[in-house]
């Protein structure tokens, strides 16, 4: 009947009381499907649960990898740009005056490479993002309602895989905070489904 209005639940309920004559389902069926129904859908939300928390993990551990990825780049960046900033000195005071380079001078110059080595250094944001990793992993175990939690821990990811960019000064870096960047966002869709 295309042109019947759609049965409500009101509707459906009336109808299986039954009419005149009939009785009425007893209340124990009634339960008994309400329970199966609440069962169903708990045993749908734990399956979901569980494949939501399988990517989650798996994410986790290439970010473990990525971030191992960056640890061996700090110390050798550091001193690539003080050494990098150092000849720079040197030629700059070489062609102003043709002299040595005096000892005050080499002073300011390693004072100023190791000021920029600092500002590039990411061994606090790598340390942060793991500690962020370790949370997350936790939560992902203990279960229960970590939806906003685990929300609050994504935000805190991207602030440092950003950072880890912001500071790069190789490519490989870069490289490693896209990387990050790209496993993160995907994370966090998924986060977005989690009570």
């Amino acid at each position: 009947l295309p042109g019947a209005r759609a049965l409500s639940v009101a509707d459906v309920l009336r109808m299986s009381a039954g009419s005149a004559g009939q009785t009425a389902p007893d209340e124990a069926a009634w339960m008994q499907l309400a329970n199966q129904a609440v069962e169903a859908l708990r045993e749908a939300r734990a399956r979901e649960g569980a494949r939501l928390t399988e990517m989650l993990q798996s994410h986790i551990t290439q970010l473990r990898s990525l971030a191992e990825q960056a640890v061996p780049l700090v110390p050798q960046l550091v001193e690539q740009q003080r050494q990098r900033f150092l000849e720079r000195w040197k030629d700059a005071m070489a062609l102003a005056d043709g002299s040595q380079l005096p000892e005050a001078a080499q002073d300011r110059a390693l004072t100023e490479a190791t000021a920029f080595a600092i500002r590039i250094d990411v061994a606090e944001e790598l340390t942060r993002l793991r500690s962020h990793l370790d949370e997350l992993s936790r939560l992902l175990t203990q279960g229960g309602d970590i939806g906003k939690r685990l929300d609050f821990l994504i935000q805190e990811l991207h602030r440092e895989a950003n950072t880890l960019g912001s500071k790069s000064a190789v490519l490989e870096m870069t490289r490693i905070s896209v990387d990050m960047k790209v496993l993160i966002e995907q994370m966090r869709e998924q986060v977005q489904n989690i009570e």
